[in-house]
């Protein structure tokens, strides 16, 4: 026999809007928490909040706040994160995807909507994303992915397997263990976080997410020389380019990669809240 707490769902959830104000957090958050937690709607919460909760869900998502409440990302907690819409596997050995990405898809699926065979990598993967939605909407292109870490791979690969799509995954840094061939688009969300913007960003960022997939040299900007020196080889003479960039880096990215493909068409590209958030090389 199912055990309860003697308590129903809008009294829990009053328990936790209690502690997490008590911890200095948003008490607001305590239904979005359950809501993710055990992926209710807002439905189904509205007609359980008279309903006697289950012991060992209410023992289980106060486990999951006292966590949140020490600054773990509940995407850890969870193991899964969404990013357009799909479920994605994460782990503390990969980014949680955020929705800003999705812009890279966006142009992405606009270049290719006319190609057929075309040849896509994905530099830096991570988590998949990029390549997963990719292949996902695009299913007569061939797409690659590439990370230095082994272990976030291991997640991209299970991720591509869940998601049912056929991406070829490659261990290697930028493009030296990447075959000799010929790309129609590249695309890559690199580490490009300053050490000097440490004190703007969240503490659960700073202390949970890869070192390795946030933090890049150069004021940020190490990466995007390395990926302009190297690509030059890896791409055709027609073809596009699509990095992701911090909102501070437009001007220095283009001069960057206009360096390199000096007679190309450079755009930086606004994400949907108005900031500098891709830079577009079209060859």
């Amino acid at each position: 026999m199912v055990q309860t707490v003697n308590l129903t769902l809008g009294e829990a959830l009053n328990k936790a809007s209690l502690f997490l104000k008590a911890s200095g957090l948003d008490e607001h958050l305590a239904r979005t928490y359950w809501m993710m937690t055990f992926e209710q709607t807002l439905t189904d919460v509205v007609l359980g909040l008279n309903k006697p909760v289950k012991e060992e869900m209410y023992t289980h998502y106060m486990r999951i706040l006292e966590q949140i409440v020490e600054g773990k990302p509940i995407q850890y907690l969870l193991g899964h994160a969404y990013f357009m819409e799909e479920k994605f596997k994460v782990t503390e050995h990969t980014l949680i995807p955020r929705e800003d990405t999705a812009g890279i898809v966006s142009l992405s699926n606009h270049y290719l909507e006319e190609k057929v065979d075309a040849k896509v990598l994905d530099i830096g993967t991570g988590t998949g994303i990029l390549a997963i939605m990719i292949a996902k909407l695009n299913p007569e292109q061939h797409v690659f992915a590439s990370d230095i870490s082994p272990e976030a791979l291991e997640v991209a690969k299970e991720n591509a397997l869940n998601h049912q799509v056929n991406v070829e995954f490659i261990e290697s840094n930028l493009f030296e263990h990447i075959p000799q061939q010929s790309f129609d688009l590249i695309v890559s969300n690199p580490p490009y976080i300053s050490e000097d913007e440490l004190d703007l960003m969240d503490d659960s960022v700073k202390k949970f997410e890869p070192s390795l997939a946030l933090f890049a040299e150069d004021n940020g900007l190490a990466i995007y020389k390395q990926l302009a020196k190297q690509i030059q080889s890896y791409v055709k003479e027609t073809s596009m380019i699509i990095v992701e960039i911090g909102f501070q880096q437009g001007e220095a990215v283009k001069t960057i990669f206009s360096e390199t493909f000096p007679n190309s068409t450079i755009e930086i590209i606004l994400d949907l809240n108005g900031k500098n958030r891709y830079v577009q090389i079209e060859l």
